[in-house]
Formats: structure tokens, sequence, C-alpha cells
């Protein structure tokens, strides 16, 4: 944990805040503090800052928190998904979130599995200690929406009124241009859409194409969902700084 990451029940009457769960398990028995001590902290969807520790009773922390005047932008990456198997999914929500990721918009598309979307993962009671764990490693205070929609053509008719300004691009190892090559201002906000296990047909390829997308690949290799996600978003990430 790199940052506490503070929720708005955490929130006392009088402006301190007070940690009672897996949290402050972890500052009592890693960092091992006590009344006093500094910890990197950020609020939910608000600034970062510093916490200080104010008391400590059994396994109940409170905390003061000084504040940054802002927060951190948005992160203006979006990923369109089609929705993998849960084991899957687990490993994958922690990894993007902590790259940064604004949106996360899961789909069905035609090698995705219908009993996928019966998965207690979805409920986001389930999903969100997730994001929590990447947005807490990678120091981040945005936490990315989530959303299940199931038919692919009924996101792509969304995206003009959402998305008009994203660079779009859709992963599939089919195409001829390199990702490599792509020219990605720093700025400019990207939708990427990453298929199933095989990746998605060419009728869904030629829809997204037809939405504004533009087919990149990575090079011959055939990744794993989670593997192609955190890949693609590493290298548009490089190719941003580059630009």
């Amino acid at each position: 944990m790199n940052l506490l990451l503070l929720r708005p029940e955490d929130r006392q009457e009088d402006g301190s805040y007070a940690i009672c769960d897996t949290r402050a398990q972890h500052m009592l028995e890693v960092l091992g503090v006590t009344p006093g001590d500094h910890v990197r902290a950020g609020v939910l969807d608000g600034p970062r800052g510093t916490a200080t520790v104010l008391g400590i009773e059994e396994a109940r922390i409170t905390l003061s928190m000084s504040l940054e005047p802002q927060a951190p932008a948005r992160p203006n990456i979006d990923l369109l998904l089609a929705l993998p198997r849960p084991r899957s999914l687990k490993k994958l929500l922690p990894e993007v979130t902590a790259l940064g990721v604004g949106r996360i918009m899961l789909t069905e598309t035609y090698r995705v599995e219908k009993a996928f979307f019966g998965a207690t993962l979805l409920r986001p009671e389930n999903h969100r200690p997730l994001l929590y764990e990447g947005m807490m490693q990678a120091k981040l205070t945005h936490l990315p929406e989530v959303t299940v929609q199931r038919k692919l053509w009924q996101v792509l008719k969304q995206l003009p009124e959402r998305f008009d300004d994203h660079i779009k691009l859709v992963a599939h190892p089919e195409a001829t241009a390199p990702l490599a090559q792509v020219r990605l201002p720093r700025k400019k906000p990207v939708l990427l859409a990453v298929g199933p296990e095989g990746g998605f047909i060419d009728k869904e390829v030629q829809q997204l194409c037809d939405a504004g997308f533009s087919a990149i690949t990575m090079g011959d290799n055939i990744l794993r969902v989670e593997t192609a996600c955190v890949s693609l978003m590493a290298q548009i990430d490089l190719l941003r700084q580059q630009s």
C-alpha cells in the first residue's frame, strides 16, 4: 500500500478520519505506525496529501488530513473490454487501475460466454476492493467507472456522445498497423478496445472501425487478455511520453 485511500464513510463529525479494517491492519502490522506518524494518503475522488496518526485504540486508527489544493486529473485512457472469464477479470482490474484508467466498459461479444455475466464479481461491492487495491498501489485517488452493457452495438451507439474527442484504437492480431507507429499526443484521450480470448470476430472489428476505431497490433504473439491490456496501456503511455 503506497497510498492510504480514505473514503467518505471514514470521515468523522469533527473532520478527522477513522479506519478499522485491512487498511488499519496494514498500517499497524506492516508500517508499524504510532501516534504522530505521517503517511501518504488521499481522499477517494479527491486530492492527495498527508495523514497524521492522532490515536490508536486496539485496531482503530484516527487520523487528521492535510490535503493538496487540487485533486489529480482523471486518467485520460478508457477501456472497452469484452468481458473476460471472472478469474481473468479479477487479475486484470487492479492492474489496469494502477496503470491509470478512467472508465472500464464491459460488454458481450461473439466469443464471450454468456455465463460470465452472472459472475458475482460484476457487483460493485465485489469488484471495488480490487480497484482500491490498484489505486493504493499506484497512489491514485480517481475511482474508475465500471459499467456492464451486454450488446456491443449499444455501446458503439453511445460513443459519439461520450467519446467523440477520443483517439479510438482496437487491438486486433491480424491488423497491419503497428501500435508503435500511431501518433498519440500526450493530452489526447484514448479509448482502447480489447477483445476476448480468441479476439473479436471480423464482423465486430468492422463494426468498431465503422464507429471510428483504428485497428492496431503489437506483433504476432497472441496474448492473454490480462497481459494484452497491461502491455497495450503501457505502450500507449510510452508513446504519449515520446510525442
